[in-house]
């Protein structure tokens, strides 16, 4: 056999090998809760993480539970990183005043901050999630302050 047939014929099992080993990144399901000191939910709002060029993120539900994903809702967390954690649009609309018809608001109602606003940003949160190489389950619980 030539050697130019030994590496046509070597060439396609060399890149399913390249494919397999490329796709098999390790990802693990990170659930957590965001809560105040007093044990009550943080029920708006987004948990974001920024690591390495991945970034991840969830949304708060009604109890404060979230579900960290990379691309889409579903999508583990790649392991084997850490990741700097912010809880970001964690803010409410004051009190929209009742108009007339015709009448124009004199301005928008003001945002109102429900944490404290060093957690919507990475260098103040003080939050770390590190997700070790492996595809266990992690829990990541979060306790925020209000402002």
């Amino acid at each position: 056999m030539s050697t130019y047939s030994k590496i046509t014929y070597c060439l396609p099992v060399l890149l399913l090998i390249c494919c397999v080993v490329a796709g098999c990144e390790v990802r693990a399901p990170v659930t957590g809760k965001v809560t105040f000191p007093d044990g009550s939910p943080l029920t708006i709002g987004e948990v974001r993480g920024y690591g390495d060029s991945t970034h991840i993120r969830a949304n708060l539900g009604e109890d404060g539970s979230f579900e960290l994903y990379e691309v889409k809702p579903g999508d583990r967390v790649p392991a084997g990183k850490t990741y700097e954690i912010t809880i970001v649009n964690a803010e409410t609309r004051g009190k929209t005043p009742v108009l007339r018809p015709g009448e124009i608001p004199s301005a928008p109602p003001a945002i109102i901050p429900l944490v404290n606003q060093k957690f919507a940003n990475a260098a103040t949160s003080g939050l770390k999630l590190e997700v070790p190489k492996s595809a266990k389950p992690i829990e990541y619980n979060i306790e925020v302050t209000k402002p």
